[in-house]
């Protein structure tokens, strides 16, 4: 089984990491960042923690991130994307539209608002802001990944640990 911790619109340096999302990133065998990190130092403590896939947001000026990318982990697709650019009126639709290979997960930002979601046959997975959610707590999310299969597991805030 593969740990994932994802986490997006950390919104470093004018948000600092909270601890215990750090205290999740020491536990993870692969960190995903769906964008908006901000600063290289963020990356880098992460990085130090984990290995870490992570995608370019629309506040992620200085940082050489790609806008895209599509792993397979496990035997499970993931679409990794921020959702602020492409076709579609909503963060969920541009994200699903950035993927014509339909990934089974597709992981994205950008709203700061947590959502699992099921479109078709692909599942959409926010994991929220640690920093400076909407419509919530702060949040990110573990997804389990195990031969072929998934599970989603939200943490929230403090209780995260």
């Amino acid at each position: 089984m593969t740990r994932i911790l994802v986490t997006a619109d950390t919104h470093a340096p004018r948000r600092r990491l909270p601890d215990w999302l750090v205290g999740l990133a020491a536990r993870a065998d692969l960190i995903l960042h769906a964008g908006d990190v901000c600063d290289r130092a963020t990356l880098e403590i992460l990085t130090g923690l984990a290995p870490v896939c992570a995608v370019r947001g629309n506040n992620d000026i200085d940082l050489v991130l790609p806008d895209r990318l599509l792993l397979t982990i496990e035997g499970v697709r993931l679409g990794l994307v921020h959702g602020d650019q492409g076709a579609g009126q909503t963060t969920p639709e541009r994200a699903l539209r950035s993927f014509p290979e339909t990934p089974e997960i597709v992981v994205f930002g950008h709203s700061h608002e947590r959502l699992e979601a099921a479109r078709g046959d692909v599942t959409l997975l926010n994991p929220g802001s640690p920093t400076k959610p909407r419509g919530g707590p702060a949040s990110a999310a573990w997804l389990l990944v195990s031969s072929d299969a998934w599970e989603i597991e939200f943490a929230f805030g403090e209780e995260a640990r």
